[in-house]
């Protein structure tokens, strides 16, 4: 795998071809049924991730616990991000749009631009 740093914009596309690909493969009823699908997903890989997460905080059994690992967290992880790029292709939204939408919106919440934040 390389270490190769990805732009946002350069995932999206990769996962476009993801979701054509599962969209041929695993055809649903219509748009309403697909969306669901990707909805689901997500919700059961942040429960993946959620699960790694409290194991890796010792807040599960014990035998989990012992065969805990931080590639398992990342793959979790990446399943949850990847769940949610699909979600946001399957609903025509442009992520990198809405994201540096949010950014400044946040960062004008905080006051992080103004004079007084680099105090």
């Amino acid at each position: 795998m390389s270490d190769q740093k990805m732009t946002l914009v350069e995932l999206v596309e990769k996962y476009r071809s993801i979701a054509d690909f599962l969209n041929t493969h695993w055809p649903l009823k219509d748009k309403q049924q697909q969306t669901f699908a990707r909805i689901m997903k997500l919700v059961e890989e942040l429960g993946e991730l959620s699960d790694e997460i409290l194991t890796s905080m010792n807040l599960a059994r014990d035998s989990k616990i012992a065969k805990f690992s931080q590639e398992n967290m990342q793959d979790e992880f990446a399943d949850v991000l990847a769940s949610l790029i699909l979600l946001a292709i399957e609903l025509d939204i442009d992520v990198e749009k809405v994201m540096r939408k949010k950014i400044t919106f946040t960062r004008e919440r905080f006051g992080m631009d103004s004079k007084r934040s680099m105090v």
